[in-house]
């Protein structure tokens, strides 16, 4: 927590939450405080004195409020005891997701209820930007069946369903690599992470409790016996696959060939990395009647997106700016969905120059930009993006931004599919 607060308010009087989604810390820290701060000015919604004469549902008014409320969020000033005791709750309560996700999100989400309305859900689940694929398989689930509502049971057994279904469509390795998000963030604290990914070490009771959570009961009681046996406290990721691969083979000489990434996300070139014979499948979510949770592409690892990108050209790009680059790429876009018709590139390059490096504001912005319908709509919502951030309009990230946006709506403009 000291390096968070020395990248963030220091021993400044107080600290906006613009600065700290801007500042270099972790991803998740940024969505718990953002998200807290989203409910706290919700909660002062609710207790305003509204007349019923004032036309409140209005959609220009409506768009008009969330303008101001976004405004708002964004300059919330934290104090320094305020900013602590927030910083507190955001590393326990991050901490507790990472290593076990399952009974976090039932506890977190439902508290001592019986039931949630979807749109509780929903607002929930923004506090966790790890592991993704459990908020991608959730919303889509809610909406493939037009949910209003779900009870405990239900939202407990699908859980279940989507760790098996990844349990069961995943390698060794890329089952110890599950639990590099804990990695990351705990690296996040130091002055510098492993100088390999094989190398980087991760406590071992935290890699127990989060198998346990994923009911893997053989890898957690083996994980325990070489902790008492040897007296580890840490384990490696390498060593974690090797027993893993112990466990599911039953062959107490199994081993894995472990992939060369760089513990920051750089990878190794494709043909260094070796492969083994199972490979990502993509997961989602089908009916809570059937055992299978599988519905459209959601991919569990950053990482081995990038790996599997074997159609990106690795030729030097030169001195063109980047956003040229990416400006002269032509691809096949399904333009129903924003997030789809951004390359992995640009939406690096968007999130470090027009959302402040936060890639979660980033991917509520094209949500939000997805349920509107109207174009003048649009404008002023990318209008206050900009002011939020301090975002020249005119400038060539901001261009090139607002025209992928634009040629959803006008389809003559930009990248738009000619066909």
């Amino acid at each position: 927590m000291n390096s968070v607060r020395a990248r963030t308010i220091g021993e400044a009087e107080t600290f906006r939450l613009r600065d700290i989604l801007a500042s270099d810390i972790h991803p998740a820290i940024k969505a718990y405080f953002k998200s807290r701060v989203e409910q706290l000015l919700q909660n002062e919604r609710q207790e305003e004195a509204r007349s019923k004469k004032f036309p409140y549902s209005l959609p220009e008014v409506v768009r008009l409020q969330e303008q101001i409320d976004l405004l708002l969020v964004h300059n919330y000033a934290f104090g320094q005891h305020d900013f602590e005791l927030m910083l507190d709750h955001a590393v326990h309560f991050q901490f507790n997701f990472l290593c076990r996700p399952q009974w976090t999100l039932l506890n977190f989400i439902f508290e001592n209820q019986r039931r949630r309305a979807t749109s509780e859900i929903r607002k929930k689940l923004k506090y966790c930007v790890d592991y993704e694929y459990y908020g991608e398989i959730i919303k889509r689930f809610i909406d493939d069946r037009g949910l209003a509502e779900l009870t405990y049971e239900e939202f407990s057994s699908l859980l279940e369903k989507i760790d098996r279904e990844i349990v069961g469509s995943h390698s060794s390795v890329e089952l110890a690599l599950m639990t590099r998000p804990m990695l990351r963030f705990i690296e996040a604290a130091l002055p510098a992470p492993a100088a390999r990914l094989e190398e980087a070490s991760i406590p071992i009771n935290a890699v127990i409790v989060f198998f346990e959570d994923k009911k893997l009961e053989e890898i957690k009681e083996r994980l325990e016996a070489e902790r008492d046996r040897d007296g580890l406290s840490h384990i490696t990721l390498h060593y974690l696959a090797d027993v893993i691969e112990k466990v599911r083979t039953g062959n107490d000489e199994a081993c894995v060939t472990f992939p060369q990434l760089q513990p920051d996300g750089e990878q190794a070139p494709s043909e260094e990395i070796p492969r083994e014979e199972s490979k990502p499948t993509p997961v989602a979510a089908q009916p809570a009647d059937t055992a299978q949770v599988s519905h459209g592409p959601v991919l569990v690892f950053s990482d081995f997106e990038e790996l599997e990108a074997s159609g990106v050209s690795s030729a030097p790009a030169g001195d063109r700016p980047e956003s040229e680059q990416l400006h002269k790429q032509g691809e096949s876009l399904d333009y129903s969905d924003l997030h789809s018709i951004f390359t992995p590139a640009e939406q690096r390059l968007f999130t470090r120059k027009i959302f402040r490096k936060d890639e979660v504001s980033f991917r509520e912005a094209l949500d939000e930009l997805n349920r509107i319908s109207d174009w003048r709509d649009v404008a002023k919502y990318l209008e206050t993006i900009f002011v939020v951030n301090d975002i020249d309009p005119f400038s060539e990230e901001a261009i090139l931004f607002t025209d992928k946006i634009q040629s959803r709506y006008l389809p003559t403009v930009g990248d738009a599919p000619t066909g």
